[in-house]
């Protein structure tokens, strides 16, 4: 059985593979070895920063802005990088994720250890500096590594890290500088109401935290104006740049989003750990804004774990369909990262890329697709195995038994 990211069920089904792309997935026993499991799209994790893989959960306590300093402390003391981050990544793929975005603020280092795993997805460069001149500097040499690394497949980006931390002047060059290079952009916004608040009014714990670091403002006259408002003014919404949480929006918020085509990367179990408000998924989607997934990092989350993530997020909130959730899972996360989002529905031509679960329930013909979502993240589900165009993701062999094999409950 096969349940495919815009909830089609093939049932038998087979799944023919060549040279790491699909060439069908039809219904049907070709007569050679079955497998116990329901196949589904590879997942794709559209916000994560391998860079603090080793930080550990950090507890949210006070205000935003000091659980961030403690982000920062935590960045300095952190030991083994690259290995850290490899070991995140190798977790990652053994549990279905096929694509990734990482907010590198290593100076390329995960970037490479992305690409070195065979892992697909775009490595945002971040860019931080409330003053100007600092974060011009920073800019530099971000698009000093995005020629070193960009290449023809299109995986590095440049992320300017927020609203509250990137000076105003520099966020409208980063915008006119990718619009110009089509650079993919990533931008942590309206992640938080200190944020709005801080844009709106110039006051609040960000400017407190901001005066204490002593660097000045990131403005030198408040916006007066939310976050989304104020992408918009700067170009960054125009260049296509992602919005990573958009936890604050207000209806205007979202019919600009939509007005822009823009995608929202929304990460359940950072949300959780800071207690927010229930996010407004169902209404991004009911005005057209597309809706991807992520697990942020290890210091806001129980665990960087993108398919135990999905189960939460189905049992907290119910009144959300779970088509959407898993389509958010995918597709959303392909198209997202500015990717085709072909593979979530194994259309023939497209990178054969999934992950099997299982063994299949004794009564899985008669589950609808919404069922089986549920049933593929629950805890009673196993993930058997994660294909990478068309190769066990755990070997990296060719698929010998599998390239032409029936998927059957």
């Amino acid at each position: 059985m096969a349940l495919a990211g815009d909830g089609r069920i093939v049932s038998p089904a087979t799944w023919t593979v060549w040279g790491g792309k699909t060439r069908s997935l039809e219904e049907g026993e070709n007569g050679e070895e079955c497998v116990d499991g329901v196949l589904l799209p590879g997942l794709v994790n559209a916000h994560a920063h391998l860079d603090l893989s080793s930080a550990g959960s950090l507890p949210a306590e006070g205000t935003f802005p000091d659980w961030l300093a403690r982000v920062g402390q935590a960045r300095q003391v952190g030991q083994d990088l690259e290995g850290s981050a490899h070991h995140e990544v190798s977790s990652l793929v053994q549990r279905g994720v096929v694509s990734l975005g990482d907010i590198d603020a290593s100076g390329g280092q995960t970037t490479q250890v992305r690409r070195r795993s065979g892992m697909a997805g775009v490595s945002y460069l971040e860019v931080v500096g409330v003053a100007d001149r600092v974060a011009r500097r920073r800019l530099e040499h971000a698009l000093e590594w995005f020629e070193q690394l960009s290449g023809p497949q299109r995986d590095v980006g440049i992320s300017p890290h927020a609203p509250y931390s990137v000076h105003q002047d520099v966020l409208e060059e980063i915008a006119r500088a990718a619009g110009r290079r089509k650079i993919p952009l990533a931008m942590h916004l309206a992640e938080s109401v200190e944020e709005t608040r801080f844009l709106l009014h110039g006051d609040g714990p960000f400017l407190g935290f901001l005066e204490k670091l002593g660097h000045g403002l990131p403005f030198s006259r408040v916006p007066g104006m939310r976050p989304i408002q104020y992408a918009e003014k700067l170009g960054l919404l125009k260049a296509g740049c992602l919005v990573v949480h958009g936890n604050d929006l207000d209806r205007e918020d979202l019919d600009l989003l939509a007005r822009r085509g823009s995608s929202v990367v929304y990460c359940h179990g950072t949300h959780q750990h800071f207690e927010r408000p229930p996010h407004r998924l169902h209404e991004l989607t009911e005005v057209g804004i597309n809706l991807a997934l992520g697990t942020d990092s290890a210091a806001s989350n129980q665990e960087v774990d993108l398919v135990g993530e999905i189960g939460r997020l189905l049992q907290d909130r119910p009144e959300v369909d779970p088509l959407c959730i898993l389509q958010a899972a995918t597709s959303g996360g392909l198209r997202a990262l500015g990717f085709d989002p072909g593979p979530a529905d194994f259309q023939a031509g497209s990178p054969a890329h999934g992950m099997l679960v299982g063994p299949a329930p004794d009564d899985c013909e008669a589950m609808s697709a919404e069922d089986l979502v549920h049933w593929a993240f629950s805890a009673q589900v196993d993930i058997l195995e994660t294909f990478l165009h068309g190769e066990k993701a755990a070997k990296m062999k060719p698929l010998q038994s599998l390239q032409r094999a029936a998927l059957v409950p």
